[in-house]
Formats: C-alpha cells, structure tokens, sequence
C-alpha cells in the first residue's frame, strides 16, 4: 500500500487504502486459489 500511496502522490496513507484496498484483497484471494492450484502438484511429485 505505501508503494502505491508513493507512487500516486498520496500524502494520506488512508486514502490510498480507502481507494485501493478492496484491489488487495482481490488479489490475496487470487494468490490463494492458484496456491490451492499448486499444492496438489508439489505433493503429487513427492508421492
């Protein structure tokens, strides 16, 4: 989020996050799925 405040020339970290946190959250939930995706494939080599 500081990166993103910096980047745009925010001078409130507050706004940077009332504006962009719900995209955060949208890619923690992506990053989740294609680890759930990836997993299975990890434990599959080991077997």
């Amino acid at each position: 989020m500081k990166y993103i405040q910096e980047r745009l020339g925010h001078k409130s970290m507050m706004v940077t996050a009332d504006v962009y946190s719900h995209i955060s959250k949208k890619l923690d939930q992506n990053r989740i799925k294609d680890y759930e995706k990836y997993v299975p494939s990890i434990v599959e080599l080991d077997s």
